[in-house]
């Protein structure tokens, strides 16, 4: 038995891994873009009309990796190595934002150009290093120096090595690109400074030359930048190397930037205790209803019971849970408290007292998870054990003259449970997604709730964690399931 429990432990890797890949690929594939969400889309599928709009959305999308390939992507939520800019140092991330925009002159002619921007060092670049280079870098934008003063700073990047001198060099021209006018010196002081460094020859199209003076130069190096010069894609910075889902690290929430881990736990707190006592109830309940109708099969009493079941089985979940808030609540009777888990002056309370606030405040939720389960699983038992009682050992044992008690409880029982106990495979699972209805009828703090809030906001992190976890939940289920068939039945062995 240990040896399949191992080996089962050890299957739910590939297979959760393989989940992943499927919630990845659905969430892709999915309508809507969690950049525009968060920029405000309102009811009615309108996106705030802001001037910079785009740009936000553009930097949003940048720093979650959203512009990476989708493969990409896969590969840093899984992990262990971090391919995010701070992730590895091994790997390097492309840079979206650093972009080639074409330009249509008046003569018909497309040219070419970079988008200018401020460019940060390199992570690997130490703050002695980095010191040294922006003070050389800030000389030769003095125009109140000589040129040995300039000389000098030049030598002194040439001396750095040059990938590490380019991000100084690029946001000085980033800088100048607003004083094109009056500083063209200058931006013809760094362009040659680039081009003894680089080797590099740029031609400045004459049309764009007159249109922007020396602003056409400085356009021009940023092309070369990011198509030749490396600029497009950069090492990553090696703060956290290793991370991803085999590193148990689910990330931050996109907007909120709380862990999702952490959050997890916190709403896992609130919903496994309710959805683990409704599966207990749910068999405590159903098996003995399942039971008494078999043995009462045919009367008033099973057809009663039967047709109650059928009805509980056939309300909607969210239905249930509004109708008995309007029984129970302030609307009605007003005897149980209908949303949150506690009052408001909760932590005011004594230690019994806040528990039988928290009692009162689970009764519903708890009846509204459990009703449903309690009804299918008590007619599979129902179903089960007639088949069962139906089987020759069956007949032996009451023409051997055993009571129907004896019968029932101790031949047909365990042999009849088998079913019941396959369906534990779907209820936890089905309890964990259907916490969502009932966690935000109920207004309760789950991870139902949590689920739903994350899809509503395209959060991909929330969305992945929150799946993945029903998708450990199920197969937690079959284990389970598996295990407690050898213990109701000696016959199954697990080799």
């Amino acid at each position: 038995m240990l040896n399949f429990i191992l080996r089962r432990l050890l299957l739910m890797i590939p297979t959760t891994l393989g989940v992943a890949a499927v919630v990845f690929a659905i969430y892709h594939l999915a309508p809507g873009d969690p950049a525009t969400v968060m920029m405000g889309m309102g009811s009615g599928g309108q996106m705030g009309t802001s001037s910079d709009s785009e740009s936000k959305i553009e930097a949003f999308r940048i720093k979650h990796g959203l512009d990476r390939h989708p493969v990409i992507q896969f590969l840093d939520y899984v992990g262990p190595v971090n391919l995010s800019r701070d992730g590895h140092p091994f790997f390097s991330s492309p840079y979206g934002e650093r972009k080639i925009e074409e330009v249509v002159l008046a003569s018909g002619e497309i040219v070419r150009e970079g988008r200018p921007l401020a460019i940060d060092p390199l992570g690997e670049t130490g703050e002695e290093e980095r010191a040294r280079i922006d003070e050389a870098s800030e000389r030769l934008l003095d125009d109140g120096l000589g040129e040995e003063a300039w000389a000098a700073a030049r030598v002194e990047l040439a001396a750095c090595e040059t990938e590490r001198v380019l991000p100084a060099l690029f946001s000085a021209l980033f800088l100048l690109r607003l004083e094109t006018d009056t500083r063209t010196p200058t931006v013809e002081r760094v362009s040659a400074t680039l081009a003894e460094l680089t080797g590099a020859d740029i031609e400045v199209h004459p049309e764009r030359a007159v249109q922007l003076g020396s602003g056409a130069t400085i356009r021009e190096w940023f092309r070369w930048y990011y198509e030749e010069g490396g600029g497009d894609r950069v090492a990553n910075g090696g703060q956290r190397p290793w991370g991803g889902l085999l590193c148990l690290d689910l990330g931050n929430e996109m907007q909120a930037k709380t862990s999702v881990a952490k959050e997890l736990g916190r709403r896992l707190a609130v919903t496994v205790p309710l959805s683990l006592i409704s599966v207990l109830l749910s068999y405590l309940i159903a098996l003995p209803m399942g039971i008494f109708s078999v043995r009462r099969q045919g009367s008033r009493s099973d057809g009663a019971l039967t047709v109650t079941l059928f009805v509980l089985y056939s309300i909607p979940t969210f239905w249930a849970g509004l109708m008995l808030i309007l029984v129970f609540g302030k609307t009605g009777l007003d005897w149980l408290p209908v949303l949150g888990l506690h009052d408001k002056d909760a932590e005011s309370l004594s230690r019994g007292a806040w528990l039988w606030d928290l009692a009162k405040h689970t009764i519903l939720p708890v009846l509204t998870l459990t009703y449903g389960s309690l009804a299918y699983l008590s007619r599979q038992m129902r179903a089960g054990m007639l088949e069962v009682i139906r089987q020759d050992y069956i007949r032996t044992a009451r023409a051997k003259g055993l009571s129907e008690r004896v019968v029932v409880y101790k031949h047909a029982l365990r042999n009849s449970m088998i079913p019941v106990l396959t369906l534990l495979a779907s209820i936890l699972p089905i309890l964990i997604g259907g916490s969502i209805i009932v966690e935000k009828v109920f207004d309760i703090p789950g991870m139902g709730k949590y689920a739903f809030e994350g899809l509503l906001r395209r959060d991909f992190y929330i969305v992945m964690a929150t799946t993945i976890f029903v998708g450990i939940m199920t197969q937690v289920g079959i284990l389970l399931s598996d295990i407690t068939y050898s213990l109701v039945d000696p016959r199954i062995r697990h080799d």
